[in-house]
C-alpha cells in the first residue's frame, strides 16, 4: 500500500467512522469487564471466614462446680470443700477489636458481669454462703473460632453463717473477689457452655477483730456453666 493511498483512506469521513466504531466496541467492552470485577470481590467475601463468636449484647447463664480451701493450712483455719452455685448475667461492652496488635492474638471484646452466689459449705466450720459480685470479663475472639479463651476479675459482698469459734469467718457479713480463666464453647449461635477455674476469697477484712479473729476463706476449683445469648 503507497502512502497516497493510506492518506486518502484516512479523509475527515473515514476518520469519524473509524472513531466511531471504537466507540461501540468500548460500549461493549466496558460492562463485561466490570462485571468480572464484581465477581471477583464478591468471590473473595464468600472465602473470608466468618466469625463463629454470637454478636448478641446479653448472656445469663447457670453454673456450678466444687471448691476446695485452706486445705494444708491447718488450725486455727478449717479445710473446707463448698459446692457453688451461680446465675450470672453479662453485658457485652465492645466490638472485637486488636486485630493487628501482637499479632491479633489478643483480639477479643470485653464484657461487664453481674453474679449471684449460693455455696454450700460441705465441710468447714460454717453451713452456706451467699452473696452478689459484679466485674468485668475479657472474650479472645478469633474468626472462625467458636471455642472462646476468657479472663475475669470479680469483687462483691456476702453472709455466711459464721462460726468463728470453731476456726471459721469471724462474722456473718464479708467481703469477697475473685478471678478466673477458662473457655467457652458456642453450641450454637443461641447456646454456650462455659468450663473455668475460679479462685474466691472471703474475708470481713478486719472488722470482726479483736472481739472475734478474721479466718478468710480462700476456694480454688472447677466450675461447669451453660449459657444463653439475647
Amino acid at each position: 500500500m503507497n502512502e497516497g493511498t493510506l492518506l486518502s483512506r484516512l479523509r475527515p469521513g473515514n476518520l469519524r467512522v473509524w472513531l466511531s466504531c471504537l466507540a461501540l466496541l468500548a460500549a461493549f467492552s466496558l460492562p463485561r469487564a466490570m462485571a468480572g470485577t464484581e465477581m471477583k470481590q464478591s468471590d473473595m467475601k464468600e472465602i473470608t471466614p466468618p466469625s463463629c463468636c454470637s454478636e448478641k449484647d446479653w448472656t445469663i447463664e447457670l453454673g456450678t462446680g466444687v471448691s476446695w480451701s485452706n486445705v494444708r493450712s491447718g488450725q486455727p483455719n478449717q479445710a473446707y470443700t463448698v459446692i457453688p452455685v451461680s446465675l450470672t448475667a453479662s453485658l457485652r461492652l465492645d466490638d472485637d477489636s486488636l486485630d493487628h496488635f501482637l499479632g491479633g492474638v489478643l483480639r477479643g471484646h470485653s464484657e461487664f458481669f453481674f453474679r449471684g452466689d449460693y455455696e454450700q459449705i460441705v465441710h468447714g466450720p460454717e453451713n452456706h454462703y451467699e452473696g452478689i459480685m459484679v466485674g468485668p470479663r475479657y472474650n479472645f475472639v478469633q474468626p472462625g473460632w467458636k471455642l472462646i479463651p476468657y479472663v475475669e476479675g470479680g469483687v462483691g459482698i456476702g453472709f455466711a453463717d459464721s462460726n468463728p469459734m470453731q476456726g471459721g469467718l469471724g462474722q456473718d457479713f464479708n467481703f469477697t473477689f475473685e478471678a478466673g480463666a477458662g473457655a467457652k464453647y458456642n453450641i450454637c449461635d443461641d447456646f454456650y457452655v462455659r468450663l473455668g477455674v475460679e479462685y474466691q476469697h472471703v474475708s470481713n477484712a478486719g472488722l470482726s477483730e479483736p472481739e472475734f479473729p478474721n479466718h478468710p476463706i480462700d476456694e480454688l476449683g472447677p466450675k461447669l456453666s451453660f449459657g444463653y445469648s439475647f
